[in-house]
């Protein structure tokens, strides 16, 4: 299983995408075996698909798909995402960035769930197994908060 995981966690870095791309592959598999889909599958969705290596799709046939699905969903369901809250809007580009130093550094099988937070300033806050850390100028200006205003009352006497 855990190949299967490293393929699909190639390119993927949130948590979301990675189940987008779990109800993908059901939905192509359901097409191709069955001639359903519960799935419309989007023209990006058909492009993953098709980059993916022909020894992974070829790891599926119509008496494992449901078992092989439901195992990789259990697999994910046990992996502990790293939360990043931002200050903004992650486009694709800054995720994969973010996520693939995340895996540089921590975990190659590591993926993120990133979340807006607009109270952040300059930095991002963390949440790893139910610490959270703060890592913004947000925070530091907070802990710093007395002295910045002893700072700014001695100029205006």
């Amino acid at each position: 299983m855990d190949d299967l995981l490293n393929i699909l966690l190639k390119d993927i870095y949130t948590l979301s995408l990675l189940k987008h791309r779990i109800r993908v592959l059901r939905s192509y598999f359901s097409k191709i075996f069955y001639g359903t889909a519960d799935l419309i599958l989007k023209e990006n969705d058909i492009a993953w698909i098709n980059a993916l290596p022909k020894d992974f799709l070829e790891k599926f046939d119509k008496n494992n798909i449901t078992q092989k699905i439901a195992e990789l969903e259990q697999t994910i369901s046990q992996l502990q995402p790293l939360t990043v809250y931002l200050p903004f809007e992650a486009n694709d580009e800054a995720v994969k960035s973010i996520g693939g130093m995340a895996r540089k550094l921590f975990n190659p099988k590591l993926f993120l769930d990133i979340k807006y937070d607009p109270k952040l300033l300059a930095g991002c806050a963390l949440s790893w197994k139910g610490i959270y850390k703060d890592y913004s100028l947000h925070e530091k200006i907070t802990e710093k908060k007395l002295a910045i205003s002893l700072s700014f009352n001695k100029f205006l006497r």
